[in-house]
């Protein structure tokens, strides 16, 4: 051949260029087999290679459409990015499948909301409208045999959405860019069931969260891969009479002329090893026990108190008929270990988090959404939680018990506070979340009998938002030691519990059904969700923070024992030479509890009772409360919120606290009590249970002119009105201003019915939305307005010796008449 000249090589290798650009066509990479030899590789779910700073996923063949869960934690966190600090979440969890298409490989996430049986028509049209989105895409190093070899070193330490820093963070602190030269790996590690990746990662930043002088945000943080269960476990139909925390799916192939998304329970896979034994009636131990890990971390005093925490639920679960379904163990240290890790997605871990937050908290990371299936929990242990217990301990029971008359617990004591905590914080994690309707089923007496505690416990769940006994007074003798409940126990059986002759979660219904009815006459296998915020807080045994069948009459024995601490605070936490701060943080624990007692009172005033139940079951679901217990707590509200607290104003103590602030302190507890009394939602539900029941409730109309009378009572008797007094009025007429003139740009509006979750634990929504100036609200206000405008104006006309009492009368009927 001659010799090809220059236009014409120039010519050729465009070709080549271009050849091998096209798809299918084989690319030269830069890895080798020689590469591969020379790697720190590790072998697992995939084959884990490090290849200088690369990182090479070699992906078998069997992997590709299996669906496996990503979840990134902070494995440690700059001061004050994460919200509770190690442990976190950077985002939320997904679903992704590995697929390969030629010469390239391709990360999908996977979404299990919508779904349809495979051999029904109708699974064609679900896919058509649920398209895998496609997040990451890599070309084929290597092909070894039934594997491909792909680099994932970008996917990991580039600044690759689903992998990085979440966007919605970096306008708040002001990231101005990802920095590859601060940023490496620490490890990448392959299980025979996960892959665990970690990295350290920087980010120039304008607003980081401390260091500001730095400009920098850095973090540490592991992402796990989590192979899913290729046979999900069957779900378990979640039931609103039984809450848990669930999944939801809509199944397209259900045997329902509509669409209806389904709750599935969130629990643990628990299998009987022994199905022969089971079905006997005898206790048979797990394929596979629920292990708990302690983080090393955790102070060695507090170790016992947790495992207690944890191993006081075998007792449910053996009435779900398994015997040692739990372990607990503490976690190896790194120089014990250096291959375990408290963030390798196969264990469960109670870690221990050297933070301020005074709290805890518990779930399942990893959930199976197909079925509900817990893969991985934990528990966040938060260091600031000691002192939280100790507010509440002071604040609730160190009245009627003198142990707890103190600023430091003795070492049993804060040990039996810690593990009552594990014990709520391991019933979210088994998917129970907060009953509050178990909280409210035993008598007031009962709860201050000492053998009867001893027997029942103060409550019929301690997974409910209850923290102590604030009803036992002073001689009673009664322990505040709290431990699962009867509901409890009666939750893990009917979520547990094998049924082995149902196939379908259909099948199971029937039996479940039955566990359920023949306990529905005992309030305390009851259940239902807490009501959060004064529009929606309409059941008083729905309330947190509360105990006793009778809530109100719970409250006045709280509000003893609270007195009795406030005004003994400064001899109980204070010891020569501290300061202040003791004594400024419980006293504001004590105003908080005020607070609840307060909540507890205003949910009964036209509110109902919640019984969920279903067609079959007599009676209705939701019963208006009756009109006297509504006016008796309209009278606590009286005599223990809107008059002045005079127990929480020692001056001795505020002058230690505080120059000025407890004026406004006060006020602004008790405008918060007005604004529940005059709400708009409560005005629409009793006038709603007046169209009923007529005079058999208690009427708006009644409710509006006790208030009135509460509020105002000493234009009535000519009494002189004092600064606490004088700002409760005010509030008043402002409350009455904004739902005159304001409330309608920001009315309640429930959702519509269509968002209603079967099997769900939300209140059906209904009810239509509420328009203000169509119903009787505004008309009953003004009615209250034009009376009390007489009321006052009699009482000037009458001669008001005090000048600050007229003046402040005066300034009432000028609020009044511009209100009008």
């Amino acid at each position: 051949m001659g010799t090809v000249t220059t236009p014409a090589r120039l010519f050729l290798a465009a070709c080549c260029a271009i050849l091998l650009l096209l798809p299918g066509v084989a690319q030269a990479q830069d890895v080798t087999e020689a590469d591969l030899r020379n790697a720190d590789s590790d072998e697992g779910l995939f084959t884990v290679h490090q290849v200088d700073d690369k990182i090479l996923f070699e992906i078998p063949d069997a992997m590709w459409g299996r669906d496996m869960a990503v979840m990134s934690r902070y494995a440690q966190a700059q001061e004050g990015l994460a919200a509770r600090g190690g442990g976190d979440r950077m985002t939320a969890n997904m679903v992704v499948q590995w697929e390969r298409r030629g010469d390239r490989v391709y990360l999908r996430t996977q979404s299990y909301s919508n779904t349809a049986d495979e051999g029904d028509n109708v699974h064609l049209a679900v896919q058509n409208s649920n398209f895998a989105p496609v997040v990451a895409s890599f070309p084929v190093e290597l092909t070894r045999g039934n594997a491909s070899v792909i680099d994932v070193t970008d996917l990991y330490m580039g600044d690759h959405p689903s992998f990085a820093f979440p966007r919605q963070r970096r306008s708040t602190l002001g990231i101005r860019g990802y920095d590859r030269d601060r940023s490496w790996l620490e490890f990448a590690r392959s299980f025979p069931e996960n892959i665990e990746v970690r990295v350290v990662r920087s980010y120039a930043a304008d607003n980081p969260p401390s260091n500001r002088r730095g400009g920098t945000v850095s973090f540490e943080i592991n992402h796990s891969m989590i192979l899913l269960p290729e046979e999900p476990m069957m779900p378990r139909l979640a039931d609103e009479r039984v809450t848990y925390i669930t999944v939801s799916q809509t199944d397209y192939s259900r045997d329902f002329q509509g669409v209806r998304p389904y709750q599935y329970l969130r629990r643990f896979r628990l299998e009987p090893s022994d199905m022969d034994a089971f079905q006997r009636g005898e206790l048979v131990e797990p394929v596979k026990p629920i292990v708990w890990y302690i983080d090393p971390a955790t102070p060695e005093e507090w170790i016992p108190y947790y495992k207690e925490g944890i191993m006081e639920w075998e007792d449910a679960f053996e009435q779900a008929g398994f015997k040692n379904a739990l372990d607990v163990k503490v976690a190896p240290t790194e120089d014990e270990d250096p291959e375990f890790s408290l963030l390798d997605a196969r264990y469960n871990v109670i870690r221990y988090v050297a933070t301020p937050v005074r709290s805890a908290n518990a779930g399942g990371d990893v959930v199976d959404p197909r079925s509900g299936e817990v893969i991985r929990a934990h528990m966040n242990m938060y260091h600031g939680l000691d002192e939280r217990l100790r507010w509440w301990l002071v604040s609730q029971v160190a009245t009627a018990n003198p142990d707890f008359q103190t600023n430091e617990l003795s070492e049993e004591d804060m040990g039996e506070a810690l593990r009552y905590v594990i014990s709520h914080e391991m019933a979210h994690a088994m998917g129970l979340p907060h009953n509050q309707r178990a909280n409210f089923v035993f008598p007031v007496d009962s709860l201050r009998s000492p053998d009867f505690v001893e027997r029942m416990g103060h409550s019929a769940s301690s997974v409910g938002r209850t923290r102590y006994n604030y009803v036992a007074q002073p001689g009673d003798n009664v322990l505040p030691e709290r431990r699962i409940g009867l509901w409890d126990e009666f939750a893990i059986m009917w979520g547990y519990r094998p049924i082995p002759e149902a196939t379908t979660p259909e099948e199971e219904f029937d039996t479940l059904n039955e566990w359920i009815v023949e306990r529905s006459d005992r309030p305390w296998f009851r259940s239902a969700y807490a009501q959060f915020g004064m529009d929606v807080e309409w059941d008083p045994y729905r309330m947190t923070e509360g105990i006793s069948a009778d809530p109100v009459e719970a409250a006045v024995y709280g509000m003893r024992n609270l007195r009795t601490a406030t005004e003994n605070l400064m001899d109980w936490v204070l010891d020569e030479g501290d300061d202040y701060y003791e004594l400024g943080t419980h006293y504001l624990q004590n105003l908080t509890q005020w607070n609840r007692y307060a909540e507890h009172a205003a949910s009964a005033v036209g509110g109902s009772w919640t019984h969920h139940k279903r067609y079959g079951e007599e009676g209705w679901v939701y019963t208006p409360i009756e009109k006297d217990y509504q006016q008796k707590a309209m009278a606590f509200i009286e005599e223990h919120i809107l008059s002045t607290p005079t127990w929480a104003l020692d001056m001795d103590m505020l002058r230690r606290l505080e120059h000025a602030g407890a004026v406004e302190r006060i006020r602004a507890y008790q405008e918060l009590a007005v604004q529940r009394l005059l709400n708009h939602a409560r005005l629409a539900r009793m006038i709603e249970h007046e169209a009923f029941l007529g005079d058999e409730t208690y009427r708006p109309a009644d409710m509006l002119d006790d208030a009135r009378t509460a509020v105002w009572r000493e234009v009535g008797n000519g009494e002189a009105i004092d600064t606490y007094r004088r700002n409760l009025q005010r509030a008043y007429l402002e409350q009455a201003h904004y739902l005159l003139h304001e409330a309608e740009a920001d009315h309640w509006a429930p959702p519509r019915s269509g968002n209603l979750r079967v099997g769900s634990n939300d209140d059906p929504p209904l009810n239509a939305d509420l328009h203000i100036s169509q119903s009787d609200i505004r008309p009953l206000v003004r009615d209250q307005l034009r009376l009390l405008h007489d009321e006052i104006t009699d009482a000037i006309n009458g001669g008001v010796s005090d000048r600050m009492t007229r003046i402040h009368l005066e300034d009432a009927l000028e609020r009044i008449e511009a209100t009008l």
